[in-house]
């Protein structure tokens, strides 16, 4: 019998961990056991969130990462390692994305989304891997991918289409390699998540459309079979059960959690 929330013993590093997505994950691997890492680009709302975690009873502590800087990234998977002597887990989860049309799409745009999604989720994804072979006791990644990345057409641009389209071809290649020693690697392929990087979208497409936010939001809402987008919280239960012990099998695979707006 395998408890999917069973923690214990486990340090988990969480990047884009100060709140949405990758702070419901981290709370979640938190109250299975798990001792945390909060990495973000805002070291306040880093070190608020594992404040918060640390109330549950797990050492926590917060970083400052760019992830986009490989030398910062360097630095925190020591600094991880240096305080609480391993990473078992890995949620690759920070990212960015703006609303921009296909037109309008110029290179400081490509350079600035594909820096984070791609360049940097790899890079993290990379030096955690090297820690985990070193650890020789296993491991889990899991990376927060979109079905941008999977053509799902309204994405909110091209350039964060292909950085999540990478995201995910990464995670096959890792998986491969990371396979013979016990790593699991996967992605996560969010729909629409209630987050604030979805108010800053909803924001500047009720600007281009001459709509209210809360009208964008309702025709988007109008594209979801189940009829409702994500909280973060449903993104982050695919996370902790790909990060726990009932996945133990289950590697090199993208899942949508998207209410069902791509099938297959």
């Amino acid at each position: 019998k395998r408890d999917f929330m069973d923690f214990e013993g486990k340090v988990a590093l969480v990047t884009g961990g100060g709140r949405g997505i990758g702070k419901a994950a981290a709370t979640k691997f938190a109250e299975g056991g798990a001792d945390i890492v909060i990495a973000d680009i805002d070291p306040q709302t880093a070190k608020d969130t594992a404040e918060e975690i640390s109330a549950l009873g797990v050492r926590a502590f917060s970083i400052s990462l760019d992830i986009g800087d490989i030398g910062q990234i360097e630095n925190m998977v020591h600094e991880a390692v240096s305080k609480l002597g391993s990473v078992d887990i890995l949620f690759n989860n920070a990212g960015l994305t703006r609303h921009i049309s296909f037109f309008d799409i110029e290179e400081d745009h490509w350079d600035q989304i594909n820096r984070v999604n791609a360049k940097g989720a790899f890079f993290c994804m990379q030096k955690v891997a090297n820690q985990m072979v070193e650890q020789a006791r296993g491991g889990r990644i899991i990376n927060t991918a979109s079905i941008a990345g999977k053509g799902y057409r309204r994405a909110s641009n091209a350039a964060y289409a292909a950085s999540k389209g990478a995201v995910i071809a990464m995670t096959h290649s890792a998986a491969s390699v990371m396979a013979e020693h016990d790593v699991n690697v996967n992605a996560i392929c969010p729909g629409i998540v209630q987050t604030d990087m979805l108010a800053n979208i909803l924001s500047l497409r009720s600007t281009e459309l001459g709509a209210s936010s809360e009208e964008v939001k309702a025709m988007m809402t109008e594209e979801i079979p189940l009829g409702r987008p994500n909280d973060a919280e449903d993104v982050a239960a695919l996370a902790v059960f790909l990060a726990g012990p009932g996945s133990r099998n289950i590697t090199g695979q993208a899942f949508n959690v998207d209410g069902g707006m791509i099938m297959h």
